[in-house]
């Protein structure tokens, strides 16, 4: 049993009597406890004078098994190379402050060791921050007024300096304290979750119906769609604005056929677009794209991940090592060429890159070949050569899979490794285990078996997946995704309802990198200028703390994950993805930062915190109209033939504390 003690000056945490972590009190103040539900407070703090700064702090007692800052820390990070926040303090011993809006629950810090755990969070939009650092007696959580973050500040792939703000002098202040005894799990942070989205979530309608999101996706679709002199025809990877043209355009040359460009899911959407319309132009793009790619089936056999086209490169061609940031007329380049331009600018000069073929790509191009052969089947079309693409890229898989169970992350054009670690090895299972519904080739199950239990005994182990967002090398959510799909679609080959219950783990740690609240911006910011709400959203990665919607990749599985357990929160979640996802997208008369955007077009990211990338300031879109958000939505709204209740939104949340 947890309770909240009196103790001296301050205030104890005990599990059946033991304390285990203490509430510190501070000179001039009284501190008055509010039991929120079994095992939450709300900590009031009134001073006896008004304060401009207030540390209201709380100790786990002895070693920490497992720390968490939701989306920006989880165990110190360090996995991988892409600049993070690294451990509990910066190089000169200054512990890492973070903005309360930068977490995906405001100012939250989690702790936990054999017996309990704790966590601090802070109310929405209260002017705070967080620290999460190690002290003589244990783990010190601190919430503070106002917001800062110390002492120097994360962006894309470059860091600035600290940022204090200010504050009015208040005597009232406002703490949420979590505390659950231990199961005798590690990574328990589904109790913290499951309140936060109940004490802070709400209602929440999609900005557009899903019959206009539809129509407007092939609109956009058909924009990135471009032909190659050789007759190669794909869909771009998205559109960036071109000063020098004072319009959008296209990326011209560059194609991927999953990930950012996703070639294989747009095509599938033509197909499944000419089965719903009759139309014949959708058969044809469909058909085209998809045997396009073909033509470039490397030695190996296994679907390419990327085809470029593109004669110059401008980070390699440009004697960026020897210039200056004020070299660079930004007038000359798209936004989203100039950030990689910026970033280079003083570095050593990169070798022209050799296209590398990934985890990711290939396992989503080879399910969306299956995908493409069972459409046209039903449109009384045989393409054996998709079946074929699908499964070699399959057999590839099987040859390259190591003892432990895991695959690799990327190949080069002969099917040599070029990078090994990292959970993105996960996208490969889907296919196998589609290979093996189709063919009942007990080498397939057996394969993703290996590589389920490979990737999921690292997410008990370590608590954090990685490497799926390609342009960093991290701990990162994207990686979880395929972890979760794969989950429930072996309980669906196997019957083992042990698939489930790790689904919903996975499912758990996805979840960490959900908003659960709304974020209130400056009336001059551009994110204010377009009503966006960051509820529902979804941060990348711990080294790209922004917000994109790749959670529209994991509805689907949410949606099972609530039919198959009867918990609420999954199919709610889900819905508040799709909701999220539908913000900002393009009628063809949307104008962001006086720029007229094509339609169905969307951002691919918002800078939802002090986070910004080399060419955008912070608290904006990208700015880059990228493919795959698109071709997502696309996927949810044919895999799923009633869209009413994607329509009707989160109508509101079980449980809701406060209501």
């Amino acid at each position: 049993m947890i309770e909240l003690i009196k103790e001296n000056a301050g205030y104890c945490l005990t599990v059946d009597g033991k304390r285990c972590a203490v509430l510190s009190a501070a000179a001039g103040a009284n501190d008055t406890f509010e039991e929120i539900e079994d095992g939450v407070w709300l900590w009031r703090r009134h001073t006896d004078t008004p304060t401009d700064h207030m540390r209201m702090e709380m100790t786990l007692l002895g070693t920490a098994d497992f720390t968490m800052v939701p989306a920006i820390s989880y165990n110190g990070n360090g996995w991988g190379d892409t600049p993070e926040y690294v451990g509990d303090r910066a190089e000169d011993g200054t512990p890492w402050s973070f903005a309360s809006h930068r977490a995906t629950i405001p100012a939250c810090t989690y702790s936990e060791n054999a017996a309990v755990s704790i966590a601090l969070m802070a109310q929405a939009n209260d002017n705070t921050a967080c620290s999460l650092y190690r002290v003589e007696e244990g783990e010190k959580h601190v919430l503070i007024f106002p917001e800062e973050e110390q002492p120097k500040t994360l962006h894309r792939h470059f860091w600035d300096g600290p940022f204090q703000g200010t504050m009015e002098p208040r005597q009232d202040f406002e703490a949420i304290v979590f505390a659950k005894a231990s199961d005798g799990t590690r990574h328990r942070y589904k109790g913290l979750l499951d309140f936060a989205w109940r004490y802070y979530g709400h209602a929440l309608k999609p900005q557009m119906c899903a019959k206009d999101i539809y129509r407007y996706s092939l609109a956009f679709a058909l924009f990135l769609l471009q032909k190659e002199p050789n007759g190669f025809t794909a869909f771009t990877n998205g559109a960036q604005w071109l000063p020098y043209l004072n319009g959008y355009q296209k990326l011209q040359h560059c194609y991927e056929v999953g990930w950012v460009g996703q070639n294989a899911s747009f095509a599938a959407a033509f197909l499944f677009d000419y089965l719903k319309s009759g139309n014949s132009r959708s058969l044809a793009t469909g058909l085209a794209a998809d045997d396009s790619w073909l033509t470039h089936v490397g030695e190996k056999k296994f679907l390419p991940a990327r085809i470029y086209y593109t004669k110059t490169n401008p980070e390699v061609e440009l004697p960026l090592e020897k210039m200056r940031r004020e070299d660079i007329n930004p007038f000359d380049f798209g936004e989203a060429e100039l950030e990689g331009v910026l970033d280079r600018v003083g570095k050593p000069k990169l070798p022209r890159p050799d296209a590398a073929h990934d985890a990711c790509n290939l396992g989503t191009g080879a399910e969306g070949y299956f995908e493409a052969y069972d459409l046209l089947k039903k449109a009384g079309i045989d393409k054996p050569e998709y079946l074929a693409a699908a499964m070699d890229t399959c057999n590839f898989a099987l040859e390259s899979q190591d003892e432990s169970g895991a695959f690799a992350k990327s190949w080069d054009k002969a099917g040599e490794v070029v990078s090994k670690k990292g959970t993105i090895g996960c996208f490969l299972i889907l296919p196998l285990a589609t290979a093996y519904k189709r063919t009942g080739d007990e080498k397939y199950l057996r394969a993703s078996v290996r590589a389920f239990d490979f990737y999921y005994d690292e997410l008990e182990r370590e608590g954090f997946t990685t490497a799926g967002a390609l342009d960093t090398y991290c701990i990162d959510k994207e990686s979880a995704s395929p972890l979760l799909r794969a989950a429930l679609r072996l309980y669906d080959l196997t019957g083992d309802r042990s698939y489930v219950e790790k689904a919903e783990k996975v499912a758990w740690y996805l979840s960490t990198w959900t908003m659960h609240f709304t974020v209130k911006y400056p009336k001059d910011c551009v994110i204010n200028e377009i009503g966006f709400d960051t509820f529902g959203s979804t941060s990348v990665s711990t080294a790209h703390n922004a917000l994109d919607h790749f959670a529209l990749r994991d509805i689907s599985a949410f949606l099972q994950l609530y039919e198959l357990t009867g918990f609420e929160q999954w199919k709610e979640r889900a819905i508040a993805f799709w909701c999220s996802a539908c913000q900002g997208i393009s009628d063809g008369t949307l104008v962001v930062n006086g720029r007229l955007r094509p339609a169905g077009s969307s951002d691919e990211a918002v800078s939802h915190t002090r986070w910004r990338r080399n060419s955008t300031p912070a608290f904006s879109p990208t700015q880059w109209l990228s493919a795959w958000p698109c071709a997502c939505r696309l996927e949810i709204l044919r895999w799923f033939d009633d869209w009413s209740f994607l329509d009707e939104g989160l109508a509101g949340i079980a449980g809701k504390i406060g209501e």
